[in-house]
């Protein structure tokens, strides 16, 4: 991950939160644990999944409840960072609000030895960098199954007045112990509220300054926008799907940025043209998922949901510029416009009836 700057805490889990009662409060930070050690007096790590510039994540057991978990640990010499901090507590307040089959859920939240963590439920599985890497491009029917999970998570992201922010492939978690493909969406550590539906509203993000992976960022993601909504979660969902289908992000780093700053059009090779089992009609929708523009883009997860189990055609129609006000025609004329036609047809037939 491209981290530019940390993302500004959703709200304050303070140590009176539920979710602290019983956690050990900041300390003197004393080294990483090791595989067998017991954090917060509860969670045994059994394996290492995987490591990143915030902390480790590790497969663990609850022995209350004898259960298996998952731990996410922030790096022991980033404890007393307040950014750091703040971030572990955002993405442990944005959890606690999500109610969704498609987003990992956050069971616990303390500190351990100066250094806070997170406790989530395991998924099993890995995430779509990692099946990439080893399945090289999946099938469209699966990667559409793994598409259409992540926009039911981010459905329920968005109507909690969340906007993820850091969509990418490792943030996408797949598992098939049932068969079948089940995607959790992960990692809210730079999620932002915003208003209900992912709609724009009052940022808390300073301008100027950007959050996210940069091959996965919206255009004004990457310029650091204040005015960063739920669109761009869609922005990078196209781009996730482009992913899965070429083995590569639809645009470089340079592209996205320049984009941002010049409103410069974003193109990118047709996905039809190499791969025959894709239908034609995905390479439109992603025309209009990932547009420079968020005002041409679909309004919402749902609508870019909708596009792709349809082969309907996409016509702008499906995400129009929002109207400005002064175009827009009040209720009452409309409503006064509508009695007169239905008042002219009326006048019309009695004539007839009369004159015949």
């Amino acid at each position: 991950m491209v981290l530019i700057e940390s993302a500004v805490p959703l709200a304050s889990i303070s140590s009176s939160s539920p979710l602290l009662e019983g956690a050990a409060q900041p300390g003197a930070n004393v080294g990483e644990p090791s595989i067998g050690d017991v954090v917060g007096g509860r969670y045994r790590l059994d394996v290492l999944l995987g490591r990143g510039g915030m902390g480790r994540v590790y497969a663990a057991i609850d022995v209350k409840h004898d259960a298996q978990v998952a731990l996410k640990l922030m790096h022991a010499h980033l404890g007393q960072l307040k950014e750091a901090q703040r971030r572990f507590r955002n993405e442990a307040s944005a959890l606690h609000r999500l109610r969704s089959d498609y987003v990992a859920r956050l069971y616990d939240f303390g500190h351990h030895e100066g250094a806070p963590y997170l406790v989530m439920e395991h998924v099993p599985g890995h995430d779509l960098t990692r099946e990439i890497a080893e399945r090289g491009t999946l099938p469209w029917r699966e990667a559409h199954a793994i598409i259409d999970q992540a926009c039911l998570a981010l459905e329920a992201v968005h109507a909690a007045g969340l906007v993820h922010r850091d969509l990418k492939p490792r943030n996408i978690v797949v598992s098939r112990e049932s068969g079948q493909p089940l995607a959790k969406v992960v990692d809210f550590g730079l999620s932002k509220s915003y208003g209900r539906g992912g709609r724009a509203g009052t940022p808390i993000t300073r301008a100027g300054t950007a959050v996210g992976s940069l091959h996965y960022m919206a255009p004004e993601q990457a310029v650091g926008s204040p005015r960063v909504d739920g669109r761009a979660d869609v922005f990078s969902l196209g781009c996730i799907l482009y992913f899965l289908l070429v083995g590569e992000p639809p645009f470089s780093q340079r592209a996205l940025t320049r984009a941002g700053r010049t409103g410069n059009a974003l193109t990118f090779s047709s996905i039809h043209h190499r791969r025959q089992d894709v239908p034609s009609y995905v390479d439109e929708v992603l025309r209009v998922a990932l547009s420079p523009d968020p005002d041409h883009r679909f309004r919402t997860v749902g609508a870019l949901r909708m596009a792709l189990a349809s082969d309907i055609p996409v016509t702008p129609s499906f995400a129009p510029a929002p109207v400005a006000a002064a175009q827009r025609l009040p209720l009452r004329p409309l409503a006064l416009m509508a009695v007169a036609g239905a008042s002219t047809m009326t006048f019309a037939l009695i004539l007839y009836w009369l004159l015949r």
